[in-house]
């Protein structure tokens, strides 16, 4: 049997995220949770079993820090703390381990493991979250009729290991992109993207404002993209967790759409807890790690997300097309119509 696990954290809230994993939390005030989280061991959250096939199946293990304060605290306590779940998961008989959300991005997509781990193949879920997105921006722009060899997409956190991968995928179909990131990475960039007419390179956020499509990619923990910073009838298709969109923005801005990104309907696949979605669903770097599971692929996957690994991922997910369905119509969670549009429930009188 091939075994697996995937490695999560509390996102903004300890006592909303810790408490699915074990209900009293629920009742501790997020302050004092938030101080005594850190001191936890791993949790294993949930079991993953699959219906229909009992060749395979995995777990869910928290690590038990904030977003924030993966970053806020010491790197070398963090990784200890990534270790010790690893460790867990090795118990567990799992070969193949996962790093969903913060944990890829402090680990260096799983690089600084190396060497500290042995017995297990490490995943940092980057190819197949630049996968989806490629894949979600064709349906929506089918969907609305944009086309995309004339309409901009801004690309926030161009920088980073997926919307870059993204962000020459669309480039060498010339397609116009307006990339956004801190000034020392665009200036990174320069020399990658200089062969391509149609890109432009900012460090502000506000320079999004042309676009039709926006991308959020980064590995910010704050909301970062504003209703002001959208020009009419925009398109937002953000990844991140926690979110750098609020619904603040659809308050303000009727006309703006925001979707959920990187989450898959999974049918076939029972996770045990509840993961933040809707039963049955999973995020992109999960389906990852389960695919290569699926693959028996025994070897690491850290690279950055490219061209040619997004170009295989779609491969991939045609093959396992009865696991993974793209999902892109919710937004916050809630249901948007064939047109991304809010349902509206009521009676009519």
């Amino acid at each position: 049997m091939r075994r697996f696990a995937f490695l999560v954290h509390p996102r903004s809230s300890a006592r909303e995220d810790m408490g699915k994993v074990f209900f009293p939390f629920y009742f501790v005030p997020e302050k004092i949770l938030q101080k005594f989280i850190p001191f936890l061991n791993p949790i294993v959250g949930g079991k993953v079993v699959f219906p229909k096939n009992k060749e395979i199946k995995g777990w869910i293990i928290w690590v038990p820090l904030l977003g924030k304060q993966i970053f806020a605290f010491p790197k070398e306590f963090v990784l200890r703390k990534i270790i010790k779940a690893i460790e867990v998961a090795k118990k567990l008989g799992a070969k193949w381990v996962g790093l969903g959300e913060f944990i890829s991005c402090i680990t260096r997509g799983g690089k600084d493991l190396i060497g500290r781990v042995d017995g297990v193949f490490i995943d940092n879920g980057k190819f197949l979250t630049a996968t989806s997105i490629v894949k979600a921006i064709k349906k929506i722009s089918e969907i609305k009729k944009i086309d995309l060899l004339k309409e901009k997409i801004a690309i926030v956190g161009a920088g980073g290991s997926i919307g870059k991968g993204v962000a020459l995928y669309f480039a060498e179909k010339n397609y116009p992109l307006i990339l956004i990131d801190k000034s020392r990475k665009i200036k990174a960039m320069e020399e990658i993207f200089s062969r391509f007419k149609n890109v432009i390179l900012k460090s502000e956020i506000s320079q999004i404002k042309p676009a039709k499509i926006v991308i959020v990619a980064t590995s910010s923990t704050e909301n970062l993209i504003k209703a002001e910073d959208l020009g009419r009838e925009t398109i937002v298709y953000d990844i991140t967790q926690p979110r750098n969109t609020s619904p603040e923005i659809l308050k303000k801005r009727k006309d703006i759409t925001i979707v959920d990104g990187g989450i898959f309907d999974t049918p076939l696949i029972d996770y045990g807890v509840n993961i933040g979605l809707k039963k049955h669903q999973a995020y992109a770097c999960l389906a990852e790690t389960i695919i290569l599971t699926l693959e028996g692929r025994e070897r690491h996957f850290l690279q950055e997300a490219t061209p040619e690994n997004i170009k295989k991922g779609l491969e991939l997910l045609e093959k396992y097309k009865d696991y993974f369905k793209l999902n892109i119509f919710q937004s916050f969670g809630k249901p948007l119509n064939e047109n991304l549009k809010p349902i509206k429930y009521g009676f009519k009188h």
